[in-house]
């Protein structure tokens, strides 16, 4: 089951859930302070692999602000 990183629209608070797919197209998941269910899925970092390996990246030049390992499917 995947993780979710998720912060509240009506308190704030970021919080992480481990949820299923359907329980997320269910709208089952709700803020873990409040209650609320006004909730937005925050993407953090990279969640794609490109396939490439370590030798046949770059080091610096195709880093992005969006991920700390320097290759991802944003930065290319």
């Amino acid at each position: 089951m995947p993780n979710y990183d998720f912060e509240c629209q009506d308190c704030h608070e970021s919080f992480e859930v481990r949820a299923t797919i359907k329980e997320m197209e269910a709208g089952k998941i709700s803020c873990v302070k409040c209650k609320s269910k006004s909730i937005k899925r925050i993407f953090n970092g990279c969640g794609f692999c490109t396939g490439k390996t370590s030798s046949s990246m770059s080091s610096s030049s195709s880093s992005c602000s969006s991920c700390s390992s320097g290759y991802c499917s944003t930065c290319g």
